[in-house]
């Protein structure tokens, strides 16, 4: 890669800067995916950022990296390169070119996109462009090829604030012979990562016109461009015209439209898509259950506090905020999330333990989710041992800040668990069977969560639950 390789190394100052910035939200969802390796591929690459830091000489930090690319898994290797480009950290190119060195070296897309936006932001234009250059020619096979690969440098370079060269790449791409259906579906990716909602429908039909038939996912990015920039009407129309493509709505789509609600904060239209989610049957996910819950701004400063009227019951927490939130709404909006399934999904029993997953929830979802777990638990038989698995802040806002876990400490405590951390996992909170049976045996009896909220009787977890389970009994048998 001669491109790269011409290219000195960053000073490491200036690297060190750039990797304490977080990366943009619209980065690639790929990068993430690649970045998100856990366990042991998480740890050597702290250790290594940690050594990058320590570097004085751009000579020490290239030395850090071929060490580090040389030693390791292609894994780790790749996912320290992506977690490097998401931060649009300088040492990412230096690390790219070692990485085209390696024997198990494959060029993707993706990876080489964003490197030419990095060199770019970096004011090194000429050898961006001979990086794309020489991609094209010496690594892309067919048109189609040619075309995935402009929309990732059309995510990329939007992503770190150079749309004017996007928008080139998008001329460019519109200016090719008509592409296939893995094209069309990329472009709207992109358009949409963009904000450009209009083309982004234009190709949507487009799509549609020439006989690919797209899926609910595309459908999902253009209204939720639509409803990230306000345009909540347009939104619910590509929603709506979803059927008329012969599409059903499903949960992605279902819980993209709460997400723009809850991104707007119109918390009666969330509250009246959650009542129709429930009577289509439509679970809303974790991520939904955390857009919901932070759009809630008496419940955030409730979390946010943690004063000692801190309530620790779902039934405590309804009727404070009815009696304090400004928003009629609210307390409904927490009451109908208490009847989804999203804490069914959260729990595991198992002979030997019960388990709450905390992982992928914010600090607001987590609280609400305990006290909910903490009724729940209270009426059945317990296994062996109980635990609460909240991590060590490896995906919080900054890395390494356990924000989940210092929150279900403080409000287990307050309510007198027993559950402590484990000292063979700093992420996990546990406790043996009889000490938390004899601490729930203590608690108070809990007040009816239902009383003077609408369809109360219909909208109770167990009942759903059960439908759930029944439905999946006799879809096994037939």
């Amino acid at each position: 890669m001669p491109a790269v390789a011409s290219l000195s190394a960053p000073a490491p100052a200036q690297a060190a800067a750039a990797r304490r910035r977080r990366f943009s939200p619209a980065a690639s969802v790929s990068l993430r995916r690649v970045a998100s390796g856990g366990g042991s591929s998480w740890r050597s690459e702290r250790r290594l950022m940690s050594e990058l830091e320590r570097t004085v000489t751009a000579g020490a930090a290239e030395r850090v990296i071929r060490s580090y690319v040389g030693t390791k898994s292609e894994r780790a290797a790749l996912a320290a390169l992506s977690r490097l480009l998401m931060d649009s950290d300088p040492l990412a190119i230096p690390f790219y070119e070692a990485v085209t060195q390696a024997r198990w070296f494959k060029w993707s897309s993706v990876h080489a996109a964003a490197v030419a936006a990095l060199l770019e932001v970096n004011g090194s234009t000429g050898e961006s462009r001979s990086l794309i250059s020489d991609s094209i020619s010496q690594h892309v096979q067919s048109n189609d090829e040619v075309a995935l690969f402009y929309c990732d440098l059309m995510a990329a370079f939007s992503s770190r604030g150079l749309k004017d060269r996007a928008v080139d790449f998008y001329t460019e791409l519109r200016s090719m012979p008509h592409t296939g259906r893995k094209a069309y579906m990329a472009m709207i990716k992109s358009l949409c990562l963009m904000g450009l909602a209009s083309e982004a429908e234009e190709a949507l039909r487009e799509m549609v016109s020439l006989g690919y038939q797209p899926e609910a996912f595309q459908f999902g990015l253009v209204a939720k461009c639509y409803g990230k920039s306000g345009s909540l009407v347009e939104m619910e129309r590509v929603i709506a015209s979803m059927s008329d493509a012969g599409i059903r709505l499903g949960t992605g789509a279902a819980n993209i439209v709460l997400s723009c609600y809850s991104f707007c904060c119109d918390h009666s239209k969330m509250l009246a898509w959650l009542k129709k989610m429930r009577k289509l049957r439509i679970a809303p996910t974790a991520k939904a259950y955390n857009f919901v819950l932070n759009s809630c701004p008496t419940l955030a400063l409730v979390v946010q506090e943690l004063d000692p009227s801190l309530p620790l019951s779902t039934a405590g927490l309804v009727k404070k905020l009815k009696s304090v939130s400004t928003l009629a709404s609210e307390a409904e909006l927490v009451h109908e999330l208490l009847a989804s399934s999203v804490l069914d999904k959260a729990t595991k029993w198992s002979d030997t333990e019960v388990k709450l997953n905390l992982h992928g929830f914010s600090t607001i979802a987590a609280y609400v989710l305990m006290l909910q777990w903490v009724d729940v638990i209270k009426g059945r038989t317990l296994p062996l041992e109980v635990s609460v698995v909240c991590g060590i802040g490896k995906h919080s806002d900054v890395r390494g800040e356990p924000k989940v876990r210092e929150l279900a400490q403080e409000v287990l405590s307050r309510m007198g668990s027993p559950l402590r951390l484990s000292t063979r996992n700093k992420g996990r909170l546990v406790a043996k069977r009889d000490r938390v049976t004899q601490w729930l045996a203590s608690l108070p009896v809990p007040e009816e969560v239902t009383d003077k909220l609408p369809d109360a009787t219909s909208q109770q977890p167990f009942v759903f639950t059960l439908f759930r389970k029944l439905e999946q009994f006799f879809s096994t048998l037939v």
